[in-house]
């Protein structure tokens, strides 16, 4: 059997790195606890959250958008409720008062966070606590932690921070002190038996522990609490705003960068173009993905910039989202006329954003001589491809014939431009067998055999 013959031509190869991903802005989404430490409960403050964030940019010589944000809001949005089931309600979507997705959507960086009442834990609890998610037991609270970060883990795009209960000054401290214990020491290590590895785009601020000490029976002690005029509340004082603002931006934002750095970016290593006929084929490969949503396909006529001509989308190729192994992709321009064409990359990400590659171009040329390709796939059933060359315009005429030199079918017979031209033949009402087809236009002619195959 002949070899298949192909007009085949490499037009190029490329290769470039996608800008990476940067998490660099946040929503603290805070109740009365968060919002003494963002911003100052009293005058013994000397530092909030907000002003530890400039000087954590300055220390690491972060500017422009590289430097990190983070804006706070008062949510879930009532004067009361931030207690572990309502946020496990509002990441399962069962709260339509409550919905986190804008949130999830407008910021890379998501901090989530429970109040003092969450401390007022009545015991270890067991299976049947679930039956009522607003039981505080410890039983329920690991419930509750578990589902919300199996949420969390569902999307990479974003990262989450969940600072542990506040302590108070009344309660079992004990009680607390032993689940958020759980939270930091065993869950986020990846060494609880039930959720198992601890996703990478979550981190535990373990603030309770920052606050209570063993010395305090696990309770708020004054000396970190707000004086009202009359008694100390269970809200941070300005001594303790002083204490954790500046570990809250500096284990924030030190889990996030490391996180962003673990993420490699799209990495495209190769893309190239072939010509099949008046068929472009451009071809693909990345190396890495991180969150990409895909790819759109742009031509633009002519390869220099001072021709007339703009990119214009003709195609979009799903991309695979997260992936550390080489992903191949390929699209077909097909029906191009002679001519120079320019192609690219338009990489998009799922949060929209995107990046060009490098260009590549190709010169679909007027063909030098007369020519008739090896029909593809052959054999084959039903349907095969045929192309043709022509240097000239002119009458042509495609005949099928049996090999016995009859006529069997008129493929073409028109006049045809110039160029290269692809004929899909369908053979349906043929029988098996060898077949012959004649290529004539003008004084040249060409035969070449296919096969039917039922």
């Amino acid at each position: 059997m002949k070899n298949k013959i192909f007009l085949f031509i490499i037009i190029g190869l490329i290769s470039n790195i996608f800008p990476q991903t940067l998490f660099r802005s946040g929503i603290f989404l805070l109740h009365s606890t968060g919002s003494c430490i963002y911003w100052s409960p009293d005058s013994l403050a000397t530092t909030n959250i907000q002003l530890e964030i400039p000087a954590y940019n300055l220390s690491h010589n972060y500017t422009g958008n590289e430097a990190v944000t983070m804006d706070a809001i008062w949510f879930p949005k009532t004067p009361f409720g931030n207690d572990w089931f309502e946020w496990h309600n509002i990441f399962d979507n069962n709260d339509p008062n409550n919905d986190i997705q804008p949130y999830l959507q407008d910021n890379k960086i998501i901090v989530i966070k429970s109040c003092y009442p969450s401390s007022l834990i009545v015991g270890e609890g067991s299976p049947s606590d679930t039956l009522n998610p607003e039981i505080k037991s410890i039983y329920n609270y690991k419930w509750h932690w578990r589902s919300i970060v199996q949420v969390m883990q569902q999307h990479p795009e974003n990262f989450f921070a969940i600072w542990t209960n506040a302590p108070n000054h009344g309660g079992n401290g004990e009680l607390s002190h032993q689940f958020c214990k759980w939270a930091k020491d065993t869950l986020a290590t990846g060494n609880d038996p039930t959720f198992g590895d601890f996703p990478d785009n979550v981190y535990v601020f373990d603030f309770f522990h920052k606050l209570a000490s063993e010395g305090s029976n696990w309770l708020l002690p004054d000396s970190l609490s707000y004086w009202n005029g009359t008694y100390y509340e269970n809200h941070p004082g300005g001594r303790a705003t002083n204490l954790v603002a500046p570990l809250f931006v500096q284990e924030i934002f030190n889990a996030v960068i490391a996180y962003e750095e673990s993420l490699l970016p799209v990495e495209l290593s190769s893309f190239s173009a072939s010509i099949i006929g008046s068929t472009v084929n451009l071809n693909w490969k990345t190396e890495t993905e991180v969150n990409n949503y895909g790819f759109d396909i742009e031509r633009k006529e002519g390869t220099r910039l001072s021709e007339v001509g703009t990119f214009e989308k003709i195609g979009f190729i799903q991309g695979n989202g997260n992936s550390n192994s080489p992903k191949y992709y390929s699209f077909e321009d097909n029906n191009l006329t002679a001519g120079k064409f320019s192609y690219r990359l338009k990489q998009i990400d799922t949060d929209g954003q995107f990046e060009y590659s490098k260009v590549i171009e190709v010169d679909l040329g007027a063909p030098m001589k007369y020519e008739l390709s090896q029909n593809y796939p052959n054999p084959f059933n039903p349907i095969t491809t045929i192309h043709f060359s022509l240097p000239e315009s002119g009458n042509v005429k495609l005949i099928l014939y049996n090999t016995l030199g009859q006529e069997v079918r008129s493929i073409v017979n028109e006049y045809k431009d110039s160029g290269t031209h692809i004929i899909n033949f369908n053979a349906s009402g043929l029988s098996s067998g060898a077949f012959i087809y004649k290529l004539t236009a003008g004084t040249f002619s060409m035969t070449r055999k296919m096969i039917v195959i039922k």
